[in-house]
Formats: structure tokens, sequence, C-alpha cells
């Protein structure tokens, strides 16, 4: 049988929770979770009770694993410790991420999206809108509807030349996906798909991120 703090993990994993929002919705910092899901300490008294509730769970069932177990409650999940949720967010909101994020609200998040990648706690995802970045030649392609996991933490702009990144031009309001290209002595927003022009930039875009990582349903 799991341990108390295995089902906290599990189950808030479950429910797309990251830490961070799991403690903004008990207004506790991510320490404390982090403590409680690496059996460090416990929750109890109003702490517990709260936890139960927003797990949509018992405190019985946190505790000792009896009770009313939750019905989709998850038996087996493979290298949980390396996954992590990454919330989905609008283009819109991507332009401003990294100074709302921490009191963002579940409302504003658009879905969930799971990725083994070691990403910073900053890091969302987006959903690929249009074809200028689906190569009709092969690879690499990142067709519509496709989820990139952005991590914007991502060290200084020359580490980007060549890698596939978000940014958002001056004048605009929503972010872009495209690969940055340095041709000395000019820098290019490149799109995959040949059809589509690049972008010369010179001071007229901010780098939201870097793309760590894409996802597409079959």
């Amino acid at each position: 049988m799991k341990e108390m703090h295995e089902r906290i993990r599990s189950r808030r994993i479950q429910l797309g929770m990251t830490q961070a929002s799991l403690a903004k919705m008990l207004g506790v910092s991510r320490v404390s979770v982090t403590k409680w899901e690496s059996a460090t300490t416990k929750p109890d008294g109003e702490n517990l009770h709260r936890l139960a509730d927003v797990l949509k769970t018992t405190p019985e069932w946190l505790l000792y694993g009896t009770g009313d177990t939750p019905s989709d409650d998850i038996t087996v999940i493979p290298n949980v410790s390396q996954l992590h949720a990454v919330p989905i967010i609008s283009s819109v909101q991507a332009g401003s991420w990294t100074e709302t994020h921490a009191s963002a609200k579940l409302t504003d998040v658009l879905g969930w999206s799971h990725t083994t990648m070691h990403v910073s706690e900053e890091a969302f995802a987006l959903t690929v809108r249009g074809e200028s970045m689906t190569n009709p030649n092969g690879l690499p392609t990142i067709p519509e509807g496709s989820t990139v996991i952005v991590e914007p933490n991502y060290g200084c702009i020359e580490d980007l030349y060549g890698k596939v990144v978000v940014a958002i031009l001056d004048g605009t309001s929503e972010a872009t996906i495209k690969k940055l290209i340095w041709d000395p002595p000019y820098k290019y927003l490149m799109p995959l798909n040949p059809d589509f022009k690049p972008i010369q930039i010179n001071g007229n875009c901010r780098i939201i991120g870097k793309v760590v990582q894409v996802t597409q349903n079959l």
C-alpha cells in the first residue's frame, strides 16, 4: 500500500495540479507541499481537512488509504518522480506569464500538459495555431494542434540560436513560435514552413522562452 506522501503526490498529479497551484489553493507555501510529498512533514489539523477537500477525497484516505477511495485513483504512475504538470495558457497570456504566474488562478489555465522534461515552476505550454511551423518536407515540424512546452528560464540569447523559441514582436499582443536564426549581422525568426517569410529582428521583439518539448495527439 502507498504511504501518505505518495497518495498526496499521485492524487495531485492526477488532478493536473502543480505543487505551486496546490499550495495557492490551500493558502500555504510550496515548500510545505514539497515537505508533505517527500514525507519530511505531514499535514494535520485544518491543513489536512482542506487538503482532502481540494484533492476531492477524505482525511482518512490521505492518512491511512482507507475509507472512501477516489473512484478514479491512480494505482500505477510510471516515473512519477519525473512527471511535471505544466499549465496550458493562451498566446496572449504568454507575454506576461513570467510576471503573473505566481498570482494566476486555476481559471486562467486552459488545460494541463505533462512532461518528463526538467522544467521550472514558471514553465508553461502553448497550443500551436496556424501552419507556419508545419514543415511540408518532413522533420523537424510542429504542426497545428501540437502542444509545446516552454521554459522561460533559458539563459542568454546566444544559447538560443538554432532553437525554437516563443517571442512577441513589438506592437503585437500574441506570442509566436519560430526558430531563432543568426545570419550575421542579422537575426531572424524563421518559420519551418517555406511558404511563410522569415521575420528579421533587431531589438523589435522579446524572447519569452525556449521550446523544450513538442507533443501531439494522433
